[in-house]
């Protein structure tokens, strides 16, 4: 992990006034250069001692711009990330396998650093790797993602999972550490893997154990009672790190789940949706994780709406959209988590969506269109029509999926796993960043 750059400017100005020492007569000001001097060298192993203590550095509310980029401006379950700075990286499929790109905003390149590779032999070249959907996150400089392990016997395969990373060019890529069977099996479905301050978390699902009965070809619970259970591990990007769980949720019998998550500064918000199995007695949940020390809580529920398309602030205001059964009208609502009270803001034009990143996407694809509005309620329309003509003609389909927005373009994932395309917002013409063509 890089020294942040607090230490580094601490140390510039150790040396600044060891030199302005040096060059004053000897004197009261030498004496006050000195003073500074003890001051700064203090201040420095402060820093070290700060660095040693490893959470110390992320021990703030607010994002740090040399190490954390704000997942939220892109849907969970989609396989693709960016710098924060126009630069895009994605999983695509292709026929011989899965394919790891990145976009320099120019021309997509694989990550792969193996010479004279063809890219067609998984074995060898790292693009084709088998790959944990969602699991591609920039953090600290780098692209970081997950993918099993190969090996000879086809057996062996989902053993074990491997933390990769890469230099954002595709270059120098390593295996930072293999992830324990225990992590894998207790987040195996539905599963959510982002870098975040110095650790990759696997949030999802361990299903009951299940027996397969060969004479009936079905399957049952081992125990009947046994829960679904939500798991949150952390695991430590270096060789020798730690692995802990820090999260976990028993879900209630004969009740139906889905959750999202977003990660913020040093905590991490599980937005919980559950029913019962006939779809009555609706509930939405907030849980709030500190990252440092794994203590989770509570901080929201009821009953009494439904809740769609969230995306949460760094105040803890979370916005979501919501269709009014009678009317079929949507709104844009803001609810305060600390009050517990949600606030109609505005009716949405442009019909349902979803709130990302401070933004309500609504996507037509039929139409080729896409209605961002933004807070105000301001609502641009953007035509990408032209770019469906051309993904269509390239693959044969489209296949339009919102991926999210970021403060330059709108990300759509076009024939399912095969391609990714910008629209960019300012009205510009809609471009394919990656695809299956590229070499």
């Amino acid at each position: 992990m890089n020294i942040p750059r607090i230490a580094k400017m601490l140390n510039e100005i150790d040396d600044r006034y060891i030199l302005e020492a040096a060059e004053q007569e000897v004197s009261m000001e030498v004496k006050t250069n000195v003073r500074r001097v003890v001051i700064a060298a203090a201040a420095c192993l402060c820093a070290i001692g700060l660095m040693a203590a490893g959470w110390a550095l992320f021990d703030t509310k607010d994002y740090l711009s040399d190490y954390d980029v704000d997942p939220s401006y892109m849907v969970q379950d989609k396989m693709i990330t960016s710098d924060g700075e126009g630069h895009y990286f994605g999983m695509i499929m292709t026929k011989t396998g899965f394919r790891l790109l990145g976009n320099g905003g120019g021309d997509a390149y694989n990550i792969c650093d193996v010479p004279g590779c063809d890219h067609t032999d998984s074995s060898v070249c790292p693009a084709l790797n088998r790959p944990e959907f969602t699991g591609l996150s920039v953090y600290d400089g780098r692209l970081y993602w997950t993918a099993r392990q190969k090996g000879a016997d086809i057996s062996e395969v989902f053993e074990t999972v491997n933390i990769m990373s890469s230099a954002l060019d595709g270059s120098d890529i390593r295996t930072v550490r293999s992830v324990p069977g225990d992590v894998f099996l207790d987040t195996q479905y539905n599963k959510y893997i982002r870098a975040h301050r110095g650790y990759m978390y696997f949030i999802g699902v361990r299903e009951p154990e299940m027996i397969f009965d060969p004479e009936t070809m079905t399957s049952r619970q081992n125990d009947p009672d046994e829960a679904y259970t939500l798991n949150v591990w952390a695991e430590e990007l270096s060789e020798n790190g730690e692995s802990r769980k820090i999260f976990s949720f028993n879900y209630e019998i004969s009740r139906q789940y889905t959750y999202t998550s977003q990660f913020y500064a040093n905590d991490l918000y599980i937005m919980l949706w559950s029913s019962k199995d006939d779809g009555s007695f609706r509930r939405f949940e907030v849980y709030k994780i500190d990252l440092k020390t794994g203590n989770g809580k509570r901080i929201y529920i009821t009953d009494e709406y439904d809740v769609s398309g969230w995306w949460l602030d760094g105040s803890e205001n979370l916005y979501y959209t919501e269709t009014d059964p009678g009317t079929e009208k949507c709104s844009l609502m803001r609810l305060d988590i600390d009050r517990g009270k949600p606030k109609k803001m505005f009716e949405i034009k442009a019909g349902s969506g979803r709130v990302i990143n401070g933004k309500v996407l609504s996507l037509d694809g039929n139409a080729g269109k896409v209605y961002v509005t933004d807070f105000d309620g301001n609502v641009t329309e953007l035509d990408f029509a032209g770019l469906t003509e051309q993904v269509i003609e390239t693959y044969g389909y489209a296949g339009i999926a919102l991926c999210g927005v970021d403060s330059e373009n709108v990300i759509l994932q076009m024939c399912d796993d095969r391609c990714f395309a910008v629209v960019p917002l300012d009205g510009g013409e809609g471009r394919i960043v990656m695809g299956e063509g590229e070499d």
